[in-house]
């Protein structure tokens, strides 16, 4: 797990703690994009902790999800189905990928990419040009 300062650490507990907007910039002198980004990556920090710690998480079958998608159920059905939120059903797409239960193809529709991923590809792409030449 990584190292969180002290700083940080009290960024998370005033996002946690419903801080507005305007008072989160002024106390860390924070504008524009930047504090949303780090308004946006202290959110989902949070809400990993939360699913991690909460003694109520819910198992969800993998099968029965797969069984679902291939009987034509769609995203919006699914959230509603298994009680998800956008974010956790392209977890478990992925997770269901990962186990080997459906090919990345098979649920290509569905997965939505991140910046990150798509910088990823570029980086492979390049890499995979100059071995080329």
């Amino acid at each position: 797990m990584e190292e969180i300062n002290a700083t940080t650490s009290q960024f998370l507990r005033d996002v946690q703690d419903g801080l507005s907007d305007d008072a989160l910039q002024l106390k860390y002198k924070l504008s524009g994009k930047k504090f949303y980004l780090y308004k946006a990556v202290a959110k989902d920090y949070l809400a990993k902790k939360q699913s991690e710690t909460n003694p109520l998480r819910r198992k969800i079958s993998a099968k029965q999800v797969l069984a679902d998608i291939r009987s034509g159920m769609d995203d919006e059905s699914l959230m509603t189905r298994y009680n998800l939120s956008h974010r956790q059903l392209q977890s478990l797409f992925r997770k269901i990928i990962g186990a080997g239960l459906a090919t990345p193809l098979e649920l290509s529709a569905r997965l939505s990419v991140t910046k990150s991923q798509v910088a990823e590809a570029f980086v492979e792409v390049g890499n995979a040009m100059k071995e080329l030449d």
